[in-house]
């Protein structure tokens, strides 16, 4: 079972998300998504800000949104084909939509609920499938209860049971595990995974976790504004960005520009002097074709850079430099501390290398990265 898109459809911002998903689009000049790719079965991550496209994707393989032009089709048979005007209905498109806010009915049952799509299958045999569905996802316990007296991660579950017990032939994931917390996305991820060993659907998952981006999909294609930016396996995507775009996109916190000051063809590598509005310093890049003097924009992912309060000697890491820790940010699952090195940069570090190091604003620290960490970006899009 694959899906095949090719789309085209403009957006006119009107201040609403749901309905468009162009916030700096006027009139005159409309945000326009325009995009072409295929999804066998198994999980593709489709990964961008907000306002790239991504649900308005979604909406347009669903039916909810009719593109300007393009073609839809599920293994060759068409869903939406804009030159033969053919447009398929919600209900005979075989598709099942998880949406962000999850959309479940409060007067009903979680058991109802999951029922609820499968209007064609005689009554016996959609409970049957609802309670196999829910048994799978774990939640049988909650078949008697209302959304309001469930868990969010057991509301997350019934809607994943809904989309599935309808026995799609593709399923859409718009961010629905955005709103919970760590440990229940870990196992909903996990359940996620097991139950399509079995369907191996084709399955479009929207986020803007690189987290969940890596552990849950075997693909992913990023968007920027409207188009396709990059496609393939999430550690070559993530790991090896083109584009400053991409780097950016996907997690990466330090990209400079600079300029080639050595090569070393024996090494090697090439030294590049980088800079922003702080100052500027020196880093050694694997060697390449740009020419002494070429400008050039570096990328280095900051789980790649090692934070020590003494100078790291006995190793191979080339590229170490002396700096002083100007902020120490909390995020959701990792600490980021930022070092003024020449310029600015970013170190991922866990809470217990914090406490452990004993860091603070001020204090003196070395950072130390591969060669092979530095990544010579285009500085295009």
């Amino acid at each position: 079972m694959t899906l095949s898109v090719r789309i085209k459809k403009a957006l006119r911002s009107s201040g609403n998300r749901r309905n468009s998903e162009s916030p700096g689009a006027s009139a005159a000049q409309p945000f326009l998504l325009d995009v072409e790719f295929d999804v066998p079965p198994g999980f593709t991550i489709l990964f961008g800000a907000s306002g790239s496209g991504k649900t308005t994707t979604l909406r347009s393989i669903s039916g909810i949104v009719r593109p300007d032009a393009g073609r839809i089709a599920i293994n060759g048979e068409v869903l939406f084909d804009s030159a033969e005007r053919i447009d398929l209905p919600i209900r005979r498109r075989g598709v099942g939509y998880v949406f962000q806010d999850l959309a479940l009915f409060p007067h009903l049952t979680a058991l109802a609920n999951v029922e609820f799509g499968m209007s064609k299958v005689s009554r016996p045999e959609r409970r049957l499938r609802a309670e196999a569905m829910m048994e799978a996802l774990r939640i049988s316990h909650a078949a008697g209860r209302k959304p309001r007296e469930i868990s969010g991660g057991e509301a997350q579950r019934v809607a994943l049971a809904r989309a599935l017990a309808y026995q799609p032939r593709i399923l859409l994931l718009d961010e629905p595990l955005s709103a919970i917390d760590e440990a229940t996305r870990r196992g909903i991820i996990s359940d996620l995974k097991s139950i399509n060993r079995e369907l191996r659907l084709p399955i479009i998952y929207v986020t803007h976790s690189r987290q969940e981006a890596v552990s849950l999909g075997e693909r992913v294609i990023v968007y920027e504004r409207g188009r396709v930016v990059a496609f393939g396996e999430p550690i070559s995507v993530f790991g090896t960005p083109i584009t400053a775009s991409v780097a950016r996109l996907t997690g990466v916190e330090n990209i400079f520009t600079g300029q080639v000051v050595g090569k070393s063809e024996d090494a090697g590598t090439m030294t590049v002097e980088v800079s922003d509005a702080t100052g500027a310093c020196h880093v050694d890049v694997p060697f390449g074709n740009q020419a002494l003097g070429e400008h050039v924009t570096v990328a280095v992912p900051s789980g790649d850079i090692l934070l020590a309060t003494e100078e790291p000697r006995s190793t191979s890491l080339r590229n170490r430099m002396r700096g002083k820790i100007t902020a120490i940010d909390e995020e959701l699952n990792r600490t980021v501390v930022r070092v003024n090195a020449g310029v600015i940069w970013s170190a991922s570090v866990t809470r217990q290398a914090v406490s452990e190091l004993a860091l603070s604003e001020g204090q003196e620290v070395w950072l130390a990265f591969k060669t092979h960490s530095c990544y010579l970006v285009d500085r295009s899009s």
